[in-house]
């Protein structure tokens, strides 16, 4: 809030805030998630002051938890703990298992592998289904969005969620580098 305040907007991860209207006594704030506004409200100018006098509580938590993110609002790979959701982050495509049939509970066939990826600081896998796979290459470095970190028999390790997440091929593998990423 103070940062869309005094630059006209601000971004934390996938959530936006922009100053829309500047008021007498108060301000017009467009909050957006992936770029899609999800509300607005005109927000007293003494109640966004308020925020530059957290509880220290509160400045602690909130130190910590930008700690694990970069300028952008992604997190490190080192930082990811089991439970995690609505994870972001690029990372290069260190490994690809070979592609398995499997049959789902439900009975429907379905074609699964497995990659690892790495950004530098740490490496975990990333199960795909289906199409997802024959877009990813070993070397790509790629962007994910909206990523859980989960548990499955017993090793950590990422998953997409099934209606917003995403998996973007930022360069592929003849491009990039596997011992690193740059921003």
């Amino acid at each position: 809030m103070l940062v869309a305040r005094d630059c006209g907007v601000s971004r934390c991860g996938r959530v936006s805030i922009e100053l829309r209207l500047r008021g007498v006594a108060s301000s017009t704030y467009m909050f957006s998630v992936e770029g899609k506004p999800v509300a607005q409200a005109d927000i007293s100018d003494h109640s966004v002051k308020e925020l530059e006098n957290l509880p220290d509580e509160l400045s602690r938590y909130i130190n910590i938890v930008e700690e694990h993110r970069d300028s952008n609002g992604e997190r490190k790979i080192s930082d990811l703990r089991l439970g995690l959701k609505s994870v972001c982050f690029k990372a290069i495509v260190t490994e690809k298992s070979d592609v398995r049939a499997v049959t789902s509970r439900f009975g429907m066939p379905l074609l699964v592998c497995s990659v690892t990826l790495s950004d530098g600081t740490g490496e975990i896998p990333l199960t795909l289904w289906n199409n997802q796979i024959a877009t990813i290459s070993k070397g790509d470095r790629v962007q994910l969005r909206d990523a859980r970190v989960e548990n499955f028999r017993g090793t950590t390790q990422l998953s997409l969620d099934r209606k917003t997440g995403g998996l973007i091929v930022l360069e592929s593998g003849t491009k990039a580098p596997i011992t690193g990423i740059s921003n």
